[in-house]
């Protein structure tokens, strides 16, 4: 089965951040996990086998949790495993400012990433500390700086918006610092509070305000604004970016591509097939030890959760369905498809049907979850 994405989950962190409900864990106390790690990973490489074709893989994609914690030799005897014919355009490593400097960089784009994900996510130090982060606005400057000189040119910000306590003039503050840093790439994302993190379990207390969700959507409208206005083209509802640097791998999610993932609770997707690995590092580690892969999910969607699935996938991204396309892969027009909810989203002003594209409006974008709950 041939593979267009490959992700590599490493879910290890300094520190668990307030907000994190990823499958991640503190580097103390997980030291023997973390020395073993890159070795399960290779294996579980080897595991898959000639299950999957990785001969046409374009992009990879080093998530977590931190990476950036990892050996650069980690990161090259990994993309040293594909098949030769694999010509990596983009490979991501995900890098939090406090972990690096500009020679852990250097030696991390010499062993074939071009592409680092900062998780800045706030300049304001005050709303820093209560994330938990490590790093302050200074620091994520720095980072950027260093990345420049160790040779990336495609770097992409991680901002949040809708923090408690979080003010419009904050989120200005922290969108124009980080524009002033000239990435190719911001993805923004709206905090969500999940019932097992401290933040969960400190809103469930009555210790934390939950999220204001109308000054969220300001904070939303402001970026949709200031983006655009300095060079930034929205292209998927969290996502800007330059001419040309949007994230090929993320696209390949949103695209409903096959991918692969390895490591601790990553998911793939393989046709239509859904898989998940395990979140548990005994179990993770036991079932590679002993030859088997570790996969605790594994569910095949019937045509009509495919169809779902690619509709409301695709109109993440701005630029909407493109129908014929759609017709072509699926076998289904989805005008004719999804008639009753393509008509009842437009009457609500959520999504545009106009000529071959199906995709959402400003209002659409800033109400996204009515829109993909007509398709699930």
């Amino acid at each position: 089965m041939r593979i267009d994405a490959l992700y590599v989950h490493i879910p290890f962190c300094l520190r668990k951040c307030n907000y994190c409900d990823f499958a991640s864990f503190p580097l103390e106390g997980h030291g023997p996990l973390f020395a073993a790690y890159p070795d399960l990973l290779a294996r579980e490489l080897e595991l898959w086998g000639d299950a999957v074709d990785l001969s046409r893989l374009r992009t990879v994609y080093f998530g977590g949790g931190t990476p950036s914690l990892l050996e650069s030799e980690t990161i090259r005897r990994l993309l040293a495993l594909l098949p030769p014919a694999a010509r990596i355009e983009e490979c991501t490593l995900e890098a939090n400012p406090e972990t690096v400097d500009q020679a852990r960089l250097t030696a991390f784009r010499q062993a074939g990433a071009n592409r680092l994900s900062l998780g800045v996510q706030s300049f304001d130090q005050g709303l820093l500390r209560a994330m938990g982060r490590g790093h302050d606005g200074e620091r994520a400057a720095a980072a950027v700086s260093w990345a420049r000189q160790a040779g990336f040119d495609n770097i992409s910000l991680d901002l949040i918006y809708g923090l408690p306590g979080q003010t419009l003039a904050q989120w200005r503050d922290s969108l124009e610092r980080a524009l002033a840093l000239a990435p190719e790439h911001i993805s923004l994302y709206g905090l969500t509070i999940h019932p097992d993190t401290p933040w969960g379990r400190q809103l469930a207390q009555g210790s934390l305000a939950a999220p204001d969700e109308d000054l969220a959507a300001d904070m939303l409208e402001l970026a949709m604004e200031l983006l655009p206005e300095n060079g930034f083209r929205q292209y998927e509802i969290a996502n800007f970016a330059k001419a040309g640097y949007e994230s090929r791998h993320n696209c390949a999610y949103w695209q409903r591509d096959n991918y692969l993932g390895l490591g601790l609770s990553a998911a793939s997707c393989l046709n239509d097939r859904r898989l998940a690995n395990t979140a548990d590092p005994e179990e993770y580690a036991a079932a590679i030890g002993s030859g088997r892969l570790p996969v605790c999910e594994d569910e095949t969607y019937d045509i009509e959760q495919v169809l779902g699935e690619a509709m409301f996938l695709g109109l993440r991204l701005l630029d909407g369905v493109d129908a014929e396309a759609y017709r072509q892969r699926y076998g289904v027009d989805p005008r004719r498809r999804f008639r009753p909810e393509l008509k009842r989203l437009e009457k609500q002003g959520l999504i545009v049907c106009e000529k071959n594209h199906i995709r959402l409006t400003p209002r659409g974008v800033a109400l996204g979850n009515l829109v993909f709950g007509e398709f699930v």
